[in-house]
């Protein structure tokens, strides 16, 4: 019998896929990735005798996919509150009105929920709530490779208190659907929240963006041991090294494993603080918090707590404490 929790997993398992230039590979994570709005999401919707809006906007579209992918496409309508008659389950306005004349919008996150953002721009799945923060899971939002398209499906974390949140569309997923295992603060935990160590969920995350540049480099993913070592390290200098000649316009040789002058010359333009986001970002976060310096998630998101992780490191290095990573910093990440 479909349940939430298995619902949880089926968006679990999208995670890393990335929008098409066109109707090919649809189904791949990777392949034909572009900027064009084509998902196996949209094609899906529309064998289902709906609208999926191929080639435009999908955050909606896929959280209905998950819907239906794992209750069936009639149980699907009736928890979005429509028919197929009425069906607009591709519009994020559509479905929180949807919601609001069904009774079902809360300001109280639950799992399972779609939070709807201001001005009805995007849509997210929540996959849990815990320390004050609402995890999610998105389509169509940022890549980790400073996409600003918003082409892939990604799991982000808000708090709860984030002005941008207009709102949770509650879905009643009675006891015949089953239930789903909740912590203390009554939402489901995400394995990024679960994960047995920090350095876990860092090497997790490196081989879920970047198996194939780790392989290329390295013969084989990382082993997710939680273990901080040799590997681990070579494989943040590489990926360091991909982002800074693909964004950056460098020439670092992704053969050399070691942080040399022209490493530290390229430091310089790679500059991330308090708002940063992206690969950069969470390569940070997987050194500091094997030193101990950073106790947050492995998210790719530049916060207060990393912002405080950063000053701490600085001042222990003997750096200025300004909470930047500039040169300095990354020199001295990287010899730690």
């Amino acid at each position: 019998m479909a349940s939430l929790k298995e619902l949880l997993a089926l968006a679990k398992s999208q995670v890393g896929y990335q929008e098409k230039a066109s109707n090919a590979c649809l189904d791949d994570l990777h392949e034909n990735a572009g900027y064009q709005n084509y998902t196996k999401y949209s094609r899906d919707v529309n064998s289902w005798g709906l609208e999926g809006c191929q080639g435009q906007p999908w955050c909606a579209t896929y959280q209905f996919w998950l819907e239906a992918k794992t209750f069936g496409v009639d149980a699907a309508l009736r928890h979005f509150h429509m028919d197929r008659e009425h069906y607009q389950a591709y519009n994020c306005a559509c479905i929180y009105r949807a919601f609001q004349s069904a009774g079902c919008v809360s300001r109280s996150p639950q799992a399972g929920a779609l939070v709807i953002f201001q001005d009805y721009r995007h849509v997210g799945r929540v996959t849990g709530i815990k320390d004050g923060r609402v995890y999610t899971n998105e389509g169509n939002t940022s890549a980790l490779y400073g996409d600003s398209n918003g082409g892939t499906v990604r799991e982000k974390n808000y708090l709860l208190t984030d002005p941008n949140i207009l709102g949770y569309c509650i879905i009643n997923y009675g006891a015949e659907e089953g239930s789903v295992e909740v912590d203390t603060e009554g939402g489901f935990l995400p394995e990024t929240v679960q994960a047995k160590s920090q350095t876990e969920s860092y090497q997790r995350w490196l081989n879920t963006w970047y198996s194939s540049l780790l392989t290329t480099y390295m013969g084989e993913p990382l082993e997710e041991d939680g273990s901080f070592g040799p590997k681990t390290r070579q494989a943040s200098l590489l990926v360091w090294k991909d982002i800074l000649n693909r964004l950056y316009g460098r020439c670092l040789s992704l053969e050399v494993n070691t942080f040399d002058a022209s490493c530290r010359e390229a430091a310089g333009t790679a500059l991330i603080s308090y708002g940063s986001s992206g690969t950069l970002t969470a390569i940070a976060e997987g050194i500091l918090g094997a030193g101990g310096f950073y106790t947050g998630n492995i998210d790719a998101e530049f916060g207060p707590g990393m912002e405080q992780a950063v000053r701490k490191f600085q001042k222990a290095e003997a750096l200025s404490a300004d909470g930047i990573i500039g040169r300095d910093t990354w020199t001295k990440l990287f010899a730690v």
